[in-house]
């Protein structure tokens, strides 16, 4: 694989492959895990269903990600279309992976699963993993720990697969030296650039030009479908902030959870271990329990158990420290020594202990942790906690009411809003791709846009838009699909002819300096003849700034310049501007100069990159053997 990319690794065909490598297997964060259920798929994975929860979810999670990269609105190539498909087809391939993962026997152990939990931020109190906020959340979003810890194993299970492409590969120091060469490569060019604008004035567009224009062009002028809808919209996080929560029913719930407010405690510990193998003779484990009991009549006798353990311990590790373990706490050692530990008072020497790994002799060094904290530290958690349960059954009578007076009366939302003390709000106009405000929700757009909304002008179905956010739609205003008036896109139409010529007119100038330097003429001759100059002597790398990255990418493709004869390029850019551009001198990077993280990243990038390969490679093998629906 390796090969493959160093023979052809020319210009920036390395550098697409250093980019293509950064697209990850799958978009999970917690409020993926967190999400909540619902109804219906949006597609199958041999059989596995990815819910529309899932897809909503990573949908809003990846549109939120562009928009910031953006600057809060995304541009026109990004479309809803192409979105949607570009999250289902992410979250088919994770399930895939998962899949396969499975399939390899590959496991997360209850430790592994357990660590990754307690680090995520929403479980987390004051930098500390607490059990009743982790249940409470779960609960909220309709899931059980068990559910909530089945979707963290598997995805885990993902990430281990995936790692292991990268694991199991190797790269070559030659193979680390050609990329540091391709990497670190520098061009010296001579460039000059033919301004588009600069023509501008020799450009007139007649009458019968933008009108043959707008005939063969009007789908570009056309205004999208668009709905504008009225709806009543219930959500529990602002029927909370009303909920008022009674100040002994706190004090009441503290007192029923004192333990569960208990900060974990540690215990420090040093121990003497005589070994006993697996499969031991009667007569060896004999001898080993009178080895331990005579070491345990010495520390009773006065002897120092730190020295004792420096000799005479079967564990080498603690050994060297006096026996000192250091802190654990439950569930880090072995059930029988960890329940002797956990019994034992300060400076307490204990019995021997018997483990799958020996005899133990254990002294309790220390414990830290295990009070419990203060009501007023924990007043306001359990304030919140109250008020959300309180808030989430009213939300939950409400929506049951909302559904019940929206179905009944489906011409209308005025009787449901005045029932349930609601107000009637009212959209900005949508398009299908989407909206200001709740347009941002895919499943408003559906609904907006339904049979029953456009078509029947009736109420809509509610609208689950979380577990917790409840909307029904009515239509306010529908204007359909529309060509734009020339008289109204005439202006715009003359721009963009006249910027069409002006472009036209630089490619032609630049043709005739590219075709004169080619002939032999030198390039500044060229260049003065049609009253310009050059930029002379640039020095050109893969990151440089001096140009657009179009005009880099074309330098760095150009083949290296004959001796006598320099390279030309023409790149035309997207305002129509022209960059001729001449290569003079092609300098590779030195291996022997670079830092050895330098190498090291090169050798990361080297080894993604094979990684990649190889994992699409079997994704796209797997994915022929699998069967795989998707809802359109």
């Amino acid at each position: 694989m390796l090969e493959f990319i160093r023979s052809r690794a020319k210009g920036w065909f390395a550098w697409v492959i250093v980019g293509l490598i950064t697209v990850p297997f799958a978009l999970w964060g917690i409020q993926n895990y967190v999400g909540g259920g619902g109804p219906g798929y949006v597609a199958k994975v041999a059989g596995q269903e990815i819910s529309q929860a899932q897809f909503d979810s990573t949908y809003q999670q990846q549109r939120s990600q562009l928009e910031q990269m953006f600057g809060g609105q995304l541009p026109e190539i990004f479309t809803e279309q192409m979105l949607r498909a570009q999250v289902i087809e992410q979250l088919v391939e994770h399930e895939m992976v998962i899949q396969a993962a499975v399939a390899q026997r590959m496991r997360i152990s209850d430790r592994q699963l357990a660590d990754v939990i307690r680090g995520i931020s929403a479980f987390q109190e004051n930098g500390e993993f607490s059990q009743d906020l982790y249940v409470n959340l779960l609960r909220r979003q309709g899931m059980t720990p068990a559910m909530f810890e089945q979707r963290v194993r598997r995805d885990l299970i993902a990430e281990q697969f995936e790692s292991g492409f990268t694991a199991a590969g190797f790269v070559t120091a030659a193979a680390i030296d050609d990329f540091i060469r391709l990497d670190r490569q520098q061009r010296q060019v001579d460039w000059l650039r033919i301004a588009a604008s600069d023509f501008l004035g020799q450009v007139n567009v007649s009458d019968e030009a933008v009108e043959a224009y707008y005939d063969s062009n009007s789908q570009r002028y056309q205004t999208p479908e668009q709905v504008k809808v009225d709806y009543l919209e219930i959500r529990a996080d602002q029927i909370g902030e009303s909920m008022e929560v009674d100040e002994d029913e706190i004090r009441i719930r503290y007192d029923a959870r004192l333990d569960s407010y208990r900060s974990p405690q540690e215990r420090r510990a040093s121990h003497i271990l005589i070994r006993v193998d697996e499969g031991a003779s009667d007569a060896e484990i004999r001898s080993a329990r009178e080895r331990a009991e005579g070491i345990l009549a010495r520390i009773r006798q006065g002897e120092d158990f730190a020295t004792l353990a420096s000799t005479e311990s079967g564990d080498p590790g603690s050994a060297r420290e006096g026996g000192d373990l250091g802190y654990f706490g439950r569930g880090m050692m072995v059930p029988s020594f960890e329940d002797v530990a956990y019994a034992m008072e300060i400076d307490q020497v204990s019995e021997l202990v018997r483990s799958p790994f020996g005899f133990h002799i254990i002294r309790l060094d220390a414990v830290r942790g295990g009070e419990v904290k203060p009501y007023e530290e924990m007043r306001e958690a359990i304030h919140s906690e109250i008020r959300n349960e309180q808030a989430a059954q009213r939300y939950y009578d409400l929506a049951e009411r909302l559904t019940t007076y929206t179905y009944e009366q489906p011409d209308t939302l005025s009787i449901a809003a005045e029932e349930l003390g609601l107000t009637v709000q009212t959209s900005a106009f949508l398009t299908r791709q989407g909206g200001e405000g709740i347009g941002q929700f895919p499943k408003v757009i559906s609904a907006a846009f339904s049979d029953d909304v456009v078509g029947r002008g009736v109420n809509s179905e509610p609208v689950e838009i979380s577990r917790e956010h409840l909307l029904v739609l009515r239509l306010n205003t529908h204007q359909p699909a529309a060509i734009r008036p020339l008289a109204e896109v005439r202006d715009s139409i003359l721009s963009t002819l006249r910027q069409q010529r002006a472009g036209e007119l630089a490619g032609e100038r630049a043709d005739a300096i590219v075709q004169a330097i080619q002939a032999g003429e030198a390039p500044s001759q060229a260049a003065g003849a049609n009253g310009m100059a050059w930029q002379v002597g640039i020095q050109l790398q893969r990151d440089s700034q001096e140009l657009e990255p179009q005009v880099v990418d074309s330098v760095f493709a150009m083949s290296r310049p004959v001796a006598g004869k320099p390279g030309v390029e023409q790149v035309v850019l997207g305002n129509g501007d022209q960059v001729v551009t001449v290569l003079h001198q092609v300098v590779d990077g030195d291996p022997a100069s670079a830092e050895p993280a330098q190498r090291e990243r090169a050798e990361q990038l080297l080894l993604q990159a094979d990684a990649k390969a190889i994992s699409e490679a079997l994704l796209a093998d797997i994915r022929e053997k699998t069967d795989i629906t998707i809802r359109r």
